[in-house]
């Protein structure tokens, strides 16, 4: 009896090396008894349980080649023994040849990246309805470890075929198809496209249409995880990786490969270099993809240091140091904003390719209406001017049945001088946890408890934190096969002539309001301003407690708030079809970063405002933070640009911002913007006061000279 169960715990032993849980281990030996090969076959046939484990997608990888090795020894029946072959046998098979490299890999050396971990605050239980429903045994079968997957020539109807059923598209746009077909050469290739083209698909098809994993390296959680659940709504497994957590269950999955996508922030991925080597070696890589990419240029708007780092990519996954590559894993970078000195910038630091392939879309953006007006945007007397228009907008549609009467300038100004009168002496009212605050008591208040806040620091907000939400880690499950196609469609904007003349006559429909400041003081202020009147309004910034943060992203997508006034902080990763107006309250400190900003307004085609407040009578001040000598005159460039937009009264707009990132802008004229409608100002004839002017300047010299 003693022998029996020595055996029995041998061999639930061996099942857990294998991957699977204890207790589907435990309970398969005591049904099937102390066989490998029977209990394996109990567990992945569901005999009792339609899943096992806590794998998404398992592979041949999730096998632990060690043991299947030594197993395939001690395990084997007797000679002369027919058996029916195992689903083992099959992982056996492609695995074993694979063993030796995985093995080898944990020997080589990891160029330029520190291999200690670095642990962080956060839980994953922190998301709501997250299931990691595995795939079936067929899906398990399908995937090849043994050797490289050949796409072959047709390619392209491969792709077609799993838009098709994934994501309900018909076929790739032009720059999608330029970027695969680069990746299928095994060429790196930069990808410069409009926020909101799809960009993600370019890197997420590769993982489909492999069968091996895309790695993705991005700067914000809440970026990461909003792609994991837009793929896990599509039937794609997906993982993603913060800078560490106490629980390492997420991160040792997906080093077995049972995820397709794994999105990792940049200081994980230089930590992660040896079991993302061994996971090449196993079920493998198909691409890094590096998601903003525009990060790791110094001379750019949003320079983050770890980003810089990323050329161990490179240097440990090259032929050169993985012997069984065939070919150097290629990284694909994108952005949305970069100009030409960045793009060098990006491909000398990253150590990609003297191939590397360049995909461009046009900037150009022709539903987009760009106009700029003055105003003292440092004072909150201003906004009872400079809102109206957007008040009036949100009072005048029916809330409870009823149509509200516009506001006059004499309202606003009643209701702000007595708001501000009031101000000191109001108290907020903190809930009991002191992470959210109510700024206001209008009646407009909805059941829900107001989002506010709580912070009044006039610091600025440089938001570098890749850890914005208190959750550091997060496993979606592939769980539909591509029902709800809304996630991943974009309209594209009108670009024939004829089409963009018909915009002027459209009125701008229905949709939330983006307001960037900045300082997270004025967060504050402009969302306690606007909440007076009935809007449902919250404040974003860095500072703000996470569960508020989070908060707000949650409920500005499912279209609860009209109006969200933030910092930087709330940009990356807003990816919302009918947000109709960009406002950008005081000057912004690139044209980089403010054609990335109003590029999040209508990405659904239609018409959207992008709005620029800023006192024109003053020079643009930079901003404080952390530069170098050189970045701090980049960074002076930079404004010069924005403030030489700004004062513009003759040039279409739209055309100097798609000429600074070095495009050749086809027509002269957007037709849309306050340049293109007003005209340039009327040309005066001033030579008489000119020439009077002069005069007296000859005098004044005159008479000094007869002084001396």
């Amino acid at each position: 009896m003693d022998g029996e169960e020595a055996s029995s715990e041998l061999v639930v032993e061996k099942l857990v090396e294998m991957g699977f849980e204890y207790s589907s281990a435990k309970e398969a030996v005591e049904t099937v008894g102390s066989s490998v090969n029977d209990a394996a076959d109990y567990i992945l046939n569901g005999a009792r349980r339609s899943s096992w484990g806590a794998s998404t997608s398992s592979t041949c990888s999730t096998m632990n080649k060690k043991a299947l090795g030594k197993r395939s020894v001690s395990f084997t029946d007797p000679p002369g023994k027919m058996r029916q072959s195992s689903i083992l046998d099959h992982f056996r098979s492609n695995c074993l040849s694979k063993r030796n490299k995985v093995d080898a890999v944990a020997d080589m050396p990891i160029c330029g990246s520190d291999s200690s971990s670095c642990p962080v605050d956060g839980q994953l239980g922190a998301f709501d309805n997250i299931h990691a429903e595995p795939k079936s045994t067929s899906e398990l079968l399908s995937i090849d470890c043994s050797k490289e997957h050949e796409i072959g020539p047709e390619w392209g109807q491969k792709v077609n075929s799993l838009l098709q059923k994934r994501f309900g598209h018909s076929s790739l746009k032009g720059f999608q198809k330029e970027a695969l077909a680069a990746w299928i050469a095994h060429q790196d290739c930069l990808v410069l496209a409009a926020t909101g083209s799809g960009k993600s698909m370019c890197f997420q098809i590769p993982a489909l249409l492999t069968g091996k994993v895309v790695v993705v390296i991005s700067p914000l959680i809440s970026l990461m995880h909003d792609q994991c659940l837009k793929l896990a709504n599509h039937g794609v497994s997906a993982c993603f990786l913060g800078s560490g957590q106490p629980d390492n269950t997420v991160e040792q999955k997906a080093m077995k490969g049972m995820y397709d996508l794994i999105y990792v922030c940049p200081e994980t991925v230089l930590r992660l270099i040896a079991p993302l080597q061994k996971l090449a070696a196993g079920r493998g890589i198909a691409l890094f993809a590096i998601d903003e990419v525009h990060c790791v240029s110094k001379w750019g708007h949003d320079f983050r240091p770890d980003y810089r780092r990323l050329s161990v990519l490179r240097e440990n996954f090259s032929t050169s140091n993985l012997k069984f590559l065939q070919f150097d894993i290629p990284l694909m970078a994108l952005t949305a904003t970069a100009t030409n000195c960045v793009r060098e910038d990006i491909i000398e630091c990253l150590c990609m390719s003297k191939e590397t392939k360049i995909v461009l879309t046009s900037f150009f953006r022709s539903n987009l209406r760009f106009s700029v007006k003055h105003s003292r945007t440092s004072s909150p007397a201003s906004y009872r001017n400079d809102f109206l228009e957007l008040i009036n907008t949100y009072s005048s549609r029916k809330r409870n049945g009823e149509e509200q009467m516009l506001i006059s300038i004499e309202d606003l100004d009643d209701k702000s001088r007595s708001s501000y009168d009031s101000s000191d002496s109001s108290t907020s009212e903190v809930d009991e946890d002191n992470s959210e605050v109510n700024p206001s008591k209008s009646s407009a208040s909805s059941k829900k408890r107001e989002l506010t806040v709580e912070f009044l620091e006039d610091e600025t907000d440089v938001f570098q934190d890749v850890n914005d939400w208190d959750v550091s880690c997060g496993e979606f499950g592939g769980q539909s096969n591509g029902e709800n196609y809304d996630h991943f469609v974009t309209l594209d904007a009108p670009v024939k002539l004829d089409e963009r003349m018909k915009l002027q006559q459209e009125s701008l429909g229905h949709g939330p309001t983006i307001i960037y400041v900045p300082t997270r003081k004025e967060t504050v202020s402009i969302a306690k301003f606007l909440c007076q009147f009935g809007i449902k309004a919250a404040a974003y910034n860095a500072r703000l407690p996470k569960s508020h943060l989070r908060r707000v992203h949650k409920e500005f997508h499912e279209n609860h708030l009209e109006v969200v006034v933030a910092t930087v902080a709330f940009g990356m990763g807003i990816d919302k079809l009918n947000v109709r107006r960009i406002i950008h309250y005081g000057w912004p400190q690139s044209l980089e970063a403010y054609y990335q900003e109003a590029g999040r307004a209508g990405r659904d085609g239609k018409l959207a405002d992008c709005i620029l407040y800023a006192n024109l009578s003053k020079i643009p001040t930079l901003l404080p933070s952390k530069r170098s000598e050189d970045q701090v005159k980049q960074a002076y460039k930079m404004l010069s640009d924005c403030h030489r937009y700004g004062m513009n009264t003759s040039w279409c707009r739209a055309k100097i911002l798609v000429e600074y990132f070095g495009e050749d802008f086809s027509g002269k004229k957007c037709l849309l913007c306050d340049v293109c409608v007003k005209g340039p100002p009327e040309i005066v004839n001033v030579k008489a006061e000119a020439s009077i002017f002069l005069q007296a300047i000859a005098a004044y010299h005159a008479d000094s000279s007869d002084i001396l």
